[in-house]
C-alpha cells in the first residue's frame, strides 16, 4: 500500500473519538488501556495505530506462532519497519537441533534493540518473554564493527576469530566459520543471515561484500558489518531483560492474567456496560484478497467512498 494513504488511514482512525479518547490515555499511562471487539484482521492495524501515535518501543505479543506469522505479514503494510523476533527452539523438547537460522535472527534483532535506541516495534509470541538468550549488552558488547576503508590488518582478524572460537576451513559453509585466499577472507558471523567477504589491500579493508554460500557469487556491496565474537551461546538472560519500563507492550487476545499494558481482544474485556463504540468490525468491501483484477479495484473504489 502507498505510504501516503497507509498514513490517513492511520491518521483518520487515530483521530475517531473512542480510539482518540485511548491513545491519550495510553500517553498519560494509565495502564491498562483495552481495546475490545477487535477482529483478527484489523488487531494488527489497530497496534500500528497505537505505535504510530505513541513513538516509543513497541512489543507485540500474540497467542501462537500462527498468530505471530499473520500479525507481522499484516503490519508490514502499515509499518515496514517492524521486527520479528522468533521463539527459539529446544532440542529437549522438540528432539531436533535448533534451527541456525532461528537462531540468527534472534541474535541479529537482539543486537539491533541493544544497540540503536528506537523505536522499534517487535512482534513476538507471550512465550518468547521468557525464553533464554544472552543477557543484556553481552551482544553488543562482544561485536566487532569493520567498516570499509578503515586501517585494520588481516593477522588482527584472524586472531580475534580464532580466539572467539570460529573455525578457520577451505569454504565456508555454515556459521561460525572463516576461510583465507591470498587477500580475502571470507567469514559467516553468528547473527549474519549472509556470509561475508572483506578484500584487503595492505593494512586496509578495500571491500567489503555478502556473498551467496551456494555460488559464492556476491550479493552486495555493504559500508560496515558486524561480527559477533561471543555471546551466541551465552544463555543467562531473558528476552523480557530487553524490554524497558518507557516500551509499551501490546498483547494480542490477553490471558486472564495478563499485565500487558495495552490488551486487544476480539470478545470483551473491558469493564462495565458492552461497548461497541471502538469496535473493528467485518467489512466485505475492504477485503482485498488475491483475485479477479476488476473486482479488487471496483471493491476499492467503494471502500474509500465509504472512508469519506
Amino acid at each position: 500500500m502507498e505510504r501516503s494513504i497507509s498514513r490517513e488511514l492511520l491518521e483518520r482512525v487515530a483521530q475517531t473519538e473512542p480510539i482518540a479518547r485511548k491513545l491519550d490515555q495510553i500517553e498519560k499511562q494509565r495502564a491498562p488501556v483495552k481495546f475490545s471487539h477487535v477482529i483478527a484482521p484489523a488487531q494488527a492495524f489497530l497496534s500500528a495505530v497505537i505505535a504510530r501515535h505513541a513513538q516509543k518501543t513497541v512489543w507485540m505479543l500474540c497467542p501462537s506462532v500462527r498468530a505471530q506469522d499473520s500479525v507481522y505479514e499484516t503490519i508490514l503494510n502499515w509499518l515496514p519497519n517492524a521486527q520479528f523476533l522468533p521463539e527459539a527452539e529446544f532440542a529437549a523438547v522438540e528432539n531436533i537441533l535448533p534451527d541456525p537460522e532461528i537462531a540468527a535472527e534472534r541474535l541479529a534483532l537482539l543486537a539491533k534493540i541493544d544497540s540503536e535506541s528506537g523505536p522499534h516495534v517487535i512482534v513476538t509470541t507471550r512465550a518468547s518473554l521468557d525464553q533464554p538468550a544472552p543477557k543484556r549488552g553481552a551482544v553488543s558488547s562482544a561485536t566487532l564493527q569493520i567498516k570499509r576503508g578503515t586501517a585494520t590488518t588481516m593477522e588482527q582478524l584472524l586472531e580475534k576469530l580464532s580466539g572467539a572460537g570460529y573455525d578457520r576451513v577451505a569454504q565456508v559453509t555454515t556459521r561460525g566459520q572463516f576461510a583465507v585466499r591470498g587477500g580475502i577472507v571470507d567469514l559467516y558471523s553468528w547473527q549474519a543471515p549472509l556470509p561475508i567477504r572483506l578484500e584487503f589491500f595492505g593494512d586496509n579493508v578495500e571491500s567489503l561484500r555478502e556473498f551467496d554460500i551456494d555460488t559464492q557469487t556476491s550479493v552486495r556491496d555493504l559500508r560496515k558489518i558486524d561480527i559477533l565474537l561471543g555471546a551466541a551461546d551465552d544463555q543467562s538472560g531473558f528476552i523480557r531483560d530487553y524490554t524497558t519500563k518507557d516500551d509499551l507492550i501490546i498483547e494480542i487476545e490477553p490471558e486472564e492474567k495478563s499485565k500487558a499494558q495495552i490488551p486487544i481482544s476480539e470478545s470483551w474485556i473491558e469493564s462495565g456496560p458492552e461497548d461497541f463504540s471502538g469496535a473493528f468490525q467485518d467489512c466485505d468491501i475492504g477485503e482485498f484478497a488475491v483475485g479477479d483484477f476488476l473486482l479488487a479495484e471496483t471493491k476499492r473504489d467503494q471502500f474509500v467512498k465509504r472512508l469519506n
